[in-house]
């Protein structure tokens, strides 16, 4: 099949041996190469055979001899190059059968690879992978992965994942321990059903594969308006985030005592929804799961605790708005209050609710367009209204429903400024600095 060349570096020893956009590469000594990791591994080699074909159908055989720090210098579009591993699971909770329908079709695609997993940090279940990609994750020492575990309890996991192949997750995380891959887990946690004593049962298990098992997120159910025939599910009300914050402060204390190192940590949204003071920063030890919404608010306010004694006692008059979720409206309001206290500043914050998903999403994240829009009427005409990028897609000025930033300027009439995720972004922007 082969991978064809996007681009070759300039000066590269790909383009002093007539490598070009367009050509495609077959094998490399002999291997097909399936993903930029094949490419990367076969290609340290010092002396290596490239088979290549020209657009108008000739075949190349290109031997290279080069040092061990020079690049071959071929870039390529992406970085899988046969087929996306898909997911073969239909979990009780999965957020994409959720979905409103009529969304772009790239956000109906459930991904389940194992290269992004190691590339990316995506969580994978294991359930898809053949004896070869077994082979290439021992061999090549793809680690860490990123698991979606949910329960260690083979029957329950099936029932979850509604797939007899999840029932083997002990095996396989076993089987990753022993070729010395590190592991960061994730547990989606539905109320009544892997809770309780079954998340016992779960983290005792995985605890006990430290250090391979690096850290377990703990991370609430996510259900939106949109679940029509769906298993019925239920989100957690404050109480029970409550306990569940309670049980993995215990875990944390004892495996802090035995491992030194937490390994257990729950989502930002519980405490959030419990109502409860995000912990200080050494409850996430190296953050190392930040990415699945643990510990960014801990972050946030750490960073503006930060620069908190640069900030200026007196402004000239000025009125600022930040759209949030309302799930992040209870951090920002501290940043917000304290922020209030610089003479002629006036910050508000404004959560916005989510009616284009519905149900029980209020991270800020899954925001979209029209609710925004919605929300903002033209009450804010003229002001300065502060959107976080994280709203975007990637290299766009899009949001999720494909609603464009420019479109809510021109609805709202308000003056929308984007910031990312830091604290320092969103305090420049705020004193327009």
């Amino acid at each position: 099949m082969g991978v064809q060349v996007k681009d070759v570096l300039e000066n590269s020893i790909a383009e002093e041996m007539g490598i070009a956009a367009g050509d495609i590469l077959l094998t490399i000594d002999g291997k097909e190469i399936n993903d930029i990791l094949d490419y990367q591994f076969v290609s340290q080699d010092d002396y290596i055979e490239l088979e290549i074909e020209k657009p108008d159908g000739e075949l190349w055989s290109v031997k290279i001899e080069r040092d061990y720090d020079e690049e071959i210098g071929l870039i390529f579009d992406g970085v899988v190059f046969d087929k996306l591993r898909r997911c073969k699971n239909r979990c009780l909770f999965c957020f994409v059968d959720q979905l409103p329908r009529n969304m772009r079709k790239t956000l109906y695609i459930k991904d389940d690879d194992y290269r992004y997993s190691f590339l990316f940090g995506n969580f994978i279940t294991l359930t898809n992978l053949t004896e070869k990609d077994w082979q290439k994750i021992t061999s090549m020492r793809l680690s860490p992965l990123y698991v979606s575990v949910h329960a260690m309890r083979p029957e329950l996991r099936a029932k979850l994942l509604n797939n007899p192949q999840a029932r083997n997750i002990k095996e396989d995380l076993l089987r990753l321990k022993n070729a010395g891959i590190e592991l960061h887990t994730q547990v989606v946690l539905c109320p009544g059903i892997n809770d309780g004593e079954m998340l016992v049962e779960t983290i005792n298990e995985l605890g006990a594969l430290y250090p391979s098992v690096q850290s377990i997120g703990i991370v609430p159910v996510g259900l939106t308006g949109h679940r029509g025939r769906l298993p019925e599910l239920h989100p957690f009300n404050s109480a029970a985030a409550a306990d569940v914050i309670h049980l993995i402060e215990s875990y944390q204390e004892q495996f802090r005592r035995k491992y030194g190192r937490g390994i257990v940590y729950v989502a930002d949204e519980f405490y959030i929804k419990a109502g409860i003071e995000i912990p200080g920063a050494e409850y996430y030890d190296d953050y190392c799961q930040i990415e699945n919404g643990i510990g960014l608010s801990r972050v946030l306010l750490d960073e503006f605790v930060g620069i908190e004694k640069s900030l200026p006692l007196k402004v000239e008059n000025r009125e600022v708005y930040i759209i949030t979720g309302i799930s992040g409206a209870p951090v920002l309001n501290i940043i917000a209050g304290r922020l209030n206290e610089i003479n002629g500043l006036s910050v508000q914050v404004i959560p916005v609710k989510n009616q284009f998903f519905g149900g029980g999403v209020t991270v800020t994240g899954l925001l979209t367009g029209c609710d925004i829009i919605r929300e903002l009427g033209e009450k804010y005409k003229g002001k300065t209204v502060i959107i976080p990028e994280v709203l975007l897609q990637q290299g766009t000025r899009m949001l999720l429903d494909d609603v464009h930033i420019n479109d809510i300027k021109d609805k709202s009439k308000a003056d929308i400024r984007i910031v990312d995720g830091t604290a320092e972004s969103l305090v420049k922007e705020i004193l327009n600095v």
